[in-house]
């Protein structure tokens, strides 16, 4: 290929994903047929071949000895012309280490593949059918490096090899074959079935299914990849074995008895016992439970069961990453610069109901984790389990089941209605609050967090629903929601405080001031990402706030670290702590310390910084530093060097060397929810959201008559936001005070205030004023009577008039004035 000069023309996208690197996919495909090729596409379309030659220095192999040289040699005789051909010359050249000779052949089979066409997806396929994985791997290791198109086209092999190996047509086609009368067919499709690993346990439990003598020796077969498969066939067979397609249950039972995978019994014991199952899948579960030697009692069924739901809830019992791949799953590829900072994920098969099938899905650690749990809860509801315990360990599960098997686990109790809530936490007797509580403390203990939000969001929705809207919550709740108000965690702190105040009741209980406090933290959002610098050196603190804004981030500098411990309070929007190695009264231990003793809200992140010498003659600050906080959690030690906030560049090109290291950093200490621009815009509005919600709470809470004073300063700053000016204004109205009502009259006077606005702001001065007359000083009165007879233009005369006459009308009332008595101000 004459200097390498080709050109991709066009870039894949989900709306344009049949563009190859090498031309168009063949215009004859079905749709079917390219949503199953999207994954190969769309890596394909990373080959490109840029307008350099493959190697930046001509390349050329170190003298070889005789056989090596012989081997080389070889090649050239026949000539070489097929795709497995070139890559036959490919393997063996790199095989002697002539990588040159290696690289000949590589952009050989590169032309013959980008002239392919419509077949090149087939060709890439057979390449990657017919080498083995560690092949392709040293491939990639030795000549990766060299050229840069020999990755993604290794990679393209095997993607197309997999997609093939998974077309269930191809794999229902192979388990047909395995009955024919063909021996070489029945061969054949041993082995397609055999390289389609887990994909193909479908096709072998619908051979399991039949009973008739013409197709035991498919049977037998199928019960031979089956061992062969042994415990990677565990979860897609329990998943399927928990869905509601009760016509294979024998055909997967038969399955999990061939494959001989372990810890499988507990699973079997409701298929056995529970009434509905269809009677051979119940003969084939019992008759399996006795050969593993299973207790098959009811009760000892429930007992084992709980035990089993209870350690994989617990903290300790989650399935490590580790554990997931043991039993069969690998992790899913990043295939972009945002996944590659989410949470790992491995591969598990779902049931889909709307096609009636298992379905492979790439799921996070929890997910995996609440899919088992899940299969469990539902086989002691089967069995009817009722004692307390077990039942507030299956509501848990639903639960947790409910909120992270969801496209978007952040988003996901804002997407749940209240009554979608309320079936999960139904129990045997109904929706019973004492019980939700008892899941509510539960979910804490075990730190399933946004469990137990959606627990208490569950106990503050009874306050709506049926005959619960008069009767407010028992004690022993009241007391469940306050302990919840003390877990780091604003989410779950809100859910609680908004629980309080829509069902506890308007009489006083202990943890009321908590409430109040945990609301207006949450009103303090104001839409943005805030972050505290804190450095003693005035310059080295602007340096790091001009770097951490570079990354969207409003500042907030101090040079104190009890200053810190303020600013990071003063907003619930402080998501990051920039605090310097250094600082003084107190020292960074002792700030790193009470920033985790935050009164409401999230505990911030910490970036420990130290200067670029900050270090003594025996190298021991930092040293010192490392121990101290090593085991601290959401503290990350960071340098201050200009590759910290910026690109490291070439001074001669300006191409970019190396990325900045923040992010790096912020994922490490903060998590992929502040990286990831999707996940941190989702965490900033439901901030936001919180803050709507919050400040509508403090006014209901003012309207009761409790004390919120100090709710004036947040509102009057609420008001700068859109989407929390009515509230806010409908707050300051409630609070009656000159000050609250100061703000509102400041807020008529803008000139920029919409009409719309204009008329809120007015009814709440009406409302305020009705409620607690005239509380603004002298001076601000005399104010507006003076700007009212100032005023030049009619919108601005209209406006303060209709302050005045809020202001007159308690004056007017005591004493009216006759029907021809002139207006009290003028009028022109």
């Amino acid at each position: 290929m004459p200097g390498g000069v080709r050109v991709l023309p066009t870039v894949p996208t989900k709306k344009n994903c049949s563009v190859f690197p090498f031309g168009q996919l063949g215009m004859a495909a079905t749709r079917a047929t390219q949503k199953k090729c999207l994954a190969v596409v769309c890596i394909c379309a990373a080959i490109v071949l840029t307008a350099q030659p493959a190697c930046a220095e001509p390349f050329a192999d170190q003298p070889l000895d005789s056989l090596s040289q012989a081997v080389v040699d070889s090649l050239a005789e026949p000539q070489r012309t097929t795709a497995p051909q070139l890559l036959d010359a490919v393997i063996r050249a790199t095989e002697v280490d002539a990588l040159a000779t290696a690289l000949d052949y590589f952009k050989l089979l590169f032309n013959l593949l980008d002239k392919a066409g419509d077949g090149r997806l087939r060709l890439l396929a057979d390449l990657g059918d017919t080498t083995n994985s560690a092949t392709l791997y040293q491939l990639n290791r030795e000549l990766g490096a060299l050229d840069p198109r020999v990755s993604p086209l290794l990679d393209a092999m095997r993607e197309a090899a997999q997609v093939r190996r998974r077309d269930p047509k191809r794999l229902a086609q192979a388990g047909a074959a395995l009955g024919g009368g063909d021996r070489s067919l029945r061969l054949n499709a041993a082995n397609q079935l055999s390289r389609a690993g887990v994909d193909a346990i479908p096709v072998l439990v619908d051979l399991l299914q039949t009973v008739d003598g013409v197709k035991e020796p498919a049977r037998s077969i199928a019960v031979g990849l089956l061992q062969n498969l042994g415990n990677s066939a565990r979860q897609p067979l329990l998943a399927w074995l928990g869905s509601d397609d009760l016509a294979h249950w024998s055909g997967v039972i038969a399955a999990l008895d061939a494959c001989e995978a372990q810890d499988i019994a507990i699973f079997l014991v409701a298929p056995s016992l529970v009434a509905g199952t269809p009677p051979l899948a119940q003969q084939q579960a019992t008759a399996l439970l006795k050969r593993r030697a299973a207790d098959q009692s009811p009760a000892a069924a429930i007992d084992s069961l709980r035990q089993r739901l209870d350690q994989l809830l617990l903290p300790t019992g989650r399935l490590s990453a580790d554990q997931l791949l043991q039993s069969g799953s690998s992790f899913a590829a990043a295939d972009g610069a945002d996944r590659t900072l989410v949470e790992p994920t491995v591969d598990r098969f779902l049931w889909d109901g709307k096609t009636k099938s298992i379905q492979r899905r790439a799921l996070p650690l929890a997910a995996a984790r609440a899919l088992e749990a899940l299969h469990l809860a539902r086989d002691l509801s089967a069995l009817q389990a009722d004692d307390s315990a077990t039942v507030r360990l299956v509501l848990l599960a639903q639960l947790e089941a409910t909120l992270t098997l969801t496209p978007n686990p952040l988003t996901a109790l804002e997407q749940l209605k209240p009554a979608q809530l309320r079936d999960v936490l139904t129990g045997p007797v109904g929706f019973d609050v004492e019980t939700v509580a008892d899941v509510l403390d539960m979910a804490v203990a075990r730190g399933m967090v946004q469990a137990a939000a959606a627990a208490a969001r569950a106990l503050g929705q009874t306050a709506a629903t049926g005959t619960d809207q008069t009767a407010p919550l028992p004690p022993v709740v009241r007391k469940a929601l306050v302990r919840a108000l003390d877990q780091p965690d604003s989410g779950l702190q809100f859910e609680a405080a908004r629980a309080l105040v829509l069902a506890a009741g308007d009489a006083s209980y202990p943890g009321t001031s908590r409430v109040v406090l945990t609301l207006l933290s949450a009103a303090t959002a104001t839409g943005i990402d805030r972050a505290v610098v804190a450095h003693s050196d005035p310059a080295i603190a602007q340096l790091l706030a001009t770097g951490v804004s570079r990354f969207g981030y409003q500042t907030v500098r101090v040079s104190t670290g009890r200053d810190a411990i303020f600013a990071a309070r003063q907003s619930s929007d402080t998501v990051l702590v920039l605090l310097s190695a250094r600082i003084t009264t107190p020292t960074a231990y002792e700030t790193v310390q009470l920033l985790r003793r935050q009164p409401a809200g999230d505990i911030p992140p910490v970036m420990l910084v130290v200067d670029p010498l900050d270090d003594d003659q025996n190298g021991a600050f930092l040293t010192r530093k490392i121990m101290k906080f090593s085991e601290r959690p959401a503290v990350e030690i960071v340098d201050r060097l200009d590759s910290f906030f910026q690109p490291t560049r070439n001074p001669q090109t300006g191409a970019v060397l190396a990325k900045a290291r923040f992010p790096d950093a912020l994922l490490r200490v903060a998590g992929p929810q502040a990286v990831v621009p999707a996940m941190r815009q989702t965490c900033l509005m439901a901030r936001l959201e919180r803050a709507r919600k919050s400040l509508w709470l403090l006014n209901e809470l003012s309207r009761r008559g409790w004390d919120l004073s100090a709710a004036t300063p947040i509102a009057t700053l609420a008001l700068t936001q859109e989407e929390l000016f009515a509230p806010a204004i409908a707050l300051l109205s409630m609070l009656g005070s000159g000050t609250a009502q100061q703000a509102i009259v400041a807020e008529l006077d803008r000139s920029d205030l919409s009409l719309d606005r204009k008329t809120i702001a007015l009814t709440a001065f009406r409302t305020s004023v009705q409620h607690f007359g005239v509380l603004l000083e002298s001076g601000p009165l005399l104010a507006t009577y003076t700007r009212y007879n100032r005023a030049t233009n009619r919108e601005s005369r209209e406006v303060i008039g209709a302050i005045l006459d809020v202001l007159e009308t308690p004056r007017t009332q005591l004493t009216p004035s006759t029907a021809d008595a002139p207006h009290s101000r003028p009028i022109r």
